[in-house]
């Protein structure tokens, strides 16, 4: 895992804001207060462009008090060595029971009039990345970043030295990638995500807690390649105290590739497992001198309804395990109860570490800007052929901030990255009724990943207008090859022409493949948010978030081999009679931590999420159908046009016919 800095060298952005002495006071000497400097930057970001790049020089930042980051501010460490972002032992404040943040990120930032908000179920695009947090002792309230966000916004390339501190992140969501977390009572805390939708954490490292590396209810909580260790506890479950009692929480818990190691007390420890909503996953998990890899609490008196401790006799082992209520169905037949299968198996050591599955982000040194090429990025000019020179002699293109216009599709080097730091505020747009895509009986692609391609595409965002004839990607790449931090916008909000105004979003097609992550689709515009057909390649997709389509938001037909990790749906008015999941001809398909919702305005009943056709070996690793209004979906999925599943929290479905 890299931990030294990312951005050595600024990337040229005329929008961007840079965290300076000269502008805003910053003190980058790790003496001054920085707390009163940092908000009047990020202040001044809001107030000229809404959202943004806020870039902070290399240096050692005090901070005494808490700085609020508003909706879409992403704070970029930049230099030779990360920024620093320390809080001095037993700074006043910090030293409570209750915590207090260096950074806490909210929502809009208020007027005079209006109260200031925690982060909420609309705080899109907020991010923070390359900066590292030094908290020193006597600061056992502290907390470096709470962050309970939404759609696109993630924590990532940090390192987290806590001393006593309460926790590294308080409240989570959506993603945190690439993260180290030293010391501390928790690396992370938190409850449920303020959408309620999973949350995904990726590729990080978690050392020498003193409570647990993490603690979590509700969350969603979604790992793989994560290292859990020297700690009482890796993934800590809690009660929680109400009225003199305790009400017994829950996860939904998925790991793969993980590593639990030095883990005192238990690698996981969950409340009573037979609650429907209650589920365990994992894959590929490793021990290291964890005797208990799984404790459920208060087992020696619930033996009638939990689940006994698993314990391994060896220093090492590794285990796989399905814990949950479990319907299998089979030829319109369905089998339902709750199961725990697992297997636990000696080893003589640990495996290494598995690498990230997808191509990484190239060295930013080796950038070429795409105005080099004439880009203007206006949303006036044409920049398509620019876009064209900066492909045919650059293999990794940076997009600043701004709308390139696009008049026909554009195809990428199978080596080629496209590479924006904001994807809100990165955008390809098109004008409506664009001649290359204005038929619906021509569909035209403006973005294709081409075979063999193993291309790296982030940070951008997609309005393709009024084109009935626009399919937004089309991609064709190796299973390496990555998207992520994208986002695909309805550029308006038009009822009537939901699912008439553009073709597909993304399309996957003819034996493509890659890996998905962090994408956010509400693009109401389509017919389909993401459609896949044809390719039994291994594809992945990691926090995909996909709504308010006016049919369907994930179509698969014929396709094998693919595992969707968080994958959330959504449907809102406009959308009532869309379904979340169409599968025709599929196998060897694996969903785990599947959110699927409606929102509370609905007021139509609609019978299923998902719909499985002449499918076989389909899994699904924890479902949760849900509303908060009157009208979830009538039953989580029909097989074959028979069963229909009327559950609405499933541990662990599987679909063999």
């Amino acid at each position: 895992m890299q931990t030294s800095s990312i951005f050595t060298n600024q990337p040229q952005d005329p929008k961007a804001f840079v965290f300076t002495k000269e502008q805003f006071g910053a003190s980058p000497d790790g003496a001054g207060d920085n707390a009163g400097a940092l908000q009047r930057a990020i202040d001044a970001l809001v107030d000229t462009h809404e959202f943004g790049v806020l870039w902070i020089p290399e240096g050692e930042y005090r901070f005494a008090d808490t700085v609020n980051v508003w909706r879409g501010v992403r704070l970029i460490g930049l230099g030779k060595n990360r920024p620093v972002f320390k809080l001095a032992a037993n700074t006043p404040g910090y030293g409570f029971e209750r915590s207090k943040y260096i950074l806490h990120y909210r929502n809009f930032k208020p007027n005079e009039k209006m109260p200031m908000r925690d982060a909420q179920n609309t705080t899109f695009f907020s991010g923070l990345r390359n900066i590292d947090f030094a908290l020193e002792a006597g600061n056992p309230g502290a907390v470096a970043v709470r962050f309970r966000v939404a759609q696109l916004s993630s924590v990532e390339d940090c390192v987290f030295t806590l001393a006593d501190a309460k926790a590294g992140i308080e409240m989570i969501g959506n993603e945190v990638e690439r993260c180290v977390f030293n010391g501390g009572q928790y690396g992370i805390l938190t409850g449920e995500t303020v959408p309620y939708w999973p949350f995904y954490l990726g590729d990080s490292a978690f050392s020498g807690q003193s409570r647990a590396c993490i603690s979590t209810y509700r969350a969603g909580m979604s790992l793989t390649r994560v290292c859990l260790s020297n700690a009482p506890y890796g993934i800590y479950v809690p009660n929680k105290e109400r009225d003199n009692h305790y009400i017994e929480e829950f996860e939904r818990l998925y790991m793969e590739d993980c590593f639990l190691e030095n883990l005192s007390a238990a690698g996981i420890c969950m409340n009573m497992v037979r609650y429907p909503q209650n589920w365990l996953h994992a894959e590929r998990v490793y021990g290291q001198k964890t005797p208990t890899f799984f404790e459920s609490f208060e087992y020696e008196f619930n033996r009638h309804i939990g689940v006994g401790p698993i314990r391994s006799e060896s220093d090492f082992y590794e285990v796989s395990i399905n814990m949950g209520l479990k319907i299998d169905i089979e030829n319109d037949v369905a089998e339902r109860g709750f199961d725990i299968q697992y297997t636990l198996k000696a080893l003589d050591g640990l495996p290494g570490a598995s690498a990230p599955d997808y191509v990484p982000m190239p060295c930013p040194s080796t950038w070429r800007s795409v105005k080099d090429f004439g880009a203007v990025g206006d949303g006036e000019h044409d920049d398509t052929e620019a876009i064209a020179r900066a492909i045919a002699e650059a293999p990794a293109i940076y997009f600043p901030q701004g709308d390139y216009r696009l008049t026909r599709g554009i195809v990428l080097r199978p080596e080629t990255a496209v590479l924006g730091l904001h994807c809100a505020t990165t955008r390809f747009v098109l004008s409506d009724h664009e001649p290359a895509f204005d038929d619906a009986n021509a569909p035209r692609t403006l973005l294709t990943i081409p075979k063999g391609g193993k291309n790296h595409v982030s940070g951008i965002g997609f309005n393709g207008g009024i084109n009935p004839g626009l399919i937004i990607v089309e991609w064709l790449g190796e299973p390496e090859s990555l998207m992520e931090d994208v986002f695909f916008s309805h550029g308006r909000y038009d009822v009537s022409l939901r699912g008439r105004a553009q073709y597909y979003g993304m399309w996957v097609h003819d034996q493509g493949a890659g890996v998905f992550k962090n994408i956010w689709m509400p693009d109401v515009l389509t017919r389909d948010g993401i459609h896949i057909n044809d390719t039994q390649r291994p594809g992945k997709t990691y926090m995909l978030s996909i709504e308010h389509h006016l049919d369907i938001e994930v179509v698969m037909e014929n396709v094998a081999n693919w595992r969707m990790i968080a994958l959330q749906t959504e449907e809102n008015l406009g959308s009532e009679y869309a379904s979340s999941i169409h599968m025709v001809d599929c196998y060897d398909v694996v969903f785990a931590n599947l959110f699927q919702y409606r929102v509370q305005a609905i007021q139509k009943r609609h019978p299923y999420a998902t719909l499985l056709d002449n499918c076989k070996n389909v899994q699904f690793l924890g479902v949760h159908v849900f509303s908060i209004g009157p009208c979830p979906f009538r039953y989580a999925a029909i097989v074959d046009g028979g069963y229909k599943v009327d559950d609405h929290e499933i541990g662990w479905m599987r679909v063999f016919s």
